[in-house]
């Protein structure tokens, strides 16, 4: 891979990943090594219960690139990523999930595209999801679509330049904050880039949090809450 100059903060959400959070670190540390001329990784623990938050303190005890920021329970993805950038030091910031679902590799996608855009979004080239998975997403974009104005077919995993965070409030405690900073930065005049990133790996370890029925309402909310944000800024 080729060396790309600037700086790149990694953002990685953990919530009870405590097997699979070392080899999702460790690979991002490497690819950090291999593609940038200096690089962070914050991770954030979400109130595990697991001991995920005292591996991440050890790891950040054998490299001073790792910052570990600890929420006392769990807060939710939204506040975990918000806690994250919060933590960023670096130029850029992307963010990973613990569960090594996105390998870091995958970003090597964003990088050249830098030079021309503040803000780099994601769409699966073909996720391969069963029909559940599918009719939710169906149902998600809809939904974007009759609140937001857009389907929001973006993913969570993105690159920006740091300084627009400067620009922009973020409030969402769900996933929805993935929706709110690019549509807040494409209401400032932020054009962004886009590429195709490969469908989510298996999990090599527990089950995926993300996709609850319990989800549901507290995504219509912050939707409703995000379409009144962007009517008054």
């Amino acid at each position: 891979m080729p060396r790309h100059p600037g700086s790149l903060s990694v953002v990685i959400m953990a919530f009870n990943e405590r097997d699979s959070l070392p080899g999702q670190v460790r690979a991002t540390l490497a690819f950090l090594d291999a593609t940038v001329e200096a690089g962070q990784v914050v991770v954030v623990d979400d109130g595990s219960t697991d001991g995920t938050g005292e591996l991440a303190e050890a790891i950040a005890r054998e490299d001073r690139r790792v910052t570990v920021v600890r929420h006392p329970r769990n807060l939710g993805m939204g506040t975990a990523i918000r806690s994250g950038y919060g933590a960023a030091t670096c130029e850029w910031v992307t963010q990973l999930p613990g569960d090594g679902q996105i390998a870091p590799g995958t970003l090597e996608r964003f990088l050249p595209l830098r030079d021309g855009h503040d803000l780099v979004l994601s769409t699966y080239e073909h996720r391969g999801d069963g029909l559940v998975r599918v009719l939710v997403t169906m149902g998600y974009q809809a939904t974007a679509l009759a609140l937001l104005g857009d389907r929001c077919r973006f993913t969570g995993t993105m690159l920006f330049r740091r300084s627009w965070l400067q620009r922009v409030r973020l409030t969402c405690d769900s996933f929805i904050v993935n929706v709110e900073l690019p549509l807040k930065l494409m209401r400032l005049g932020v054009v962004p880039g886009w590429v195709t990133i490969s469908a989510p790996l298996p999990r090599a370890h527990g089950r995926s949090k993300v996709l609850s029925t319990g989800r549901v309402a507290l995504v219509v909310r912050e939707m409703l809450a995000l379409r009144r944000g962007l009517a008054v800024s």
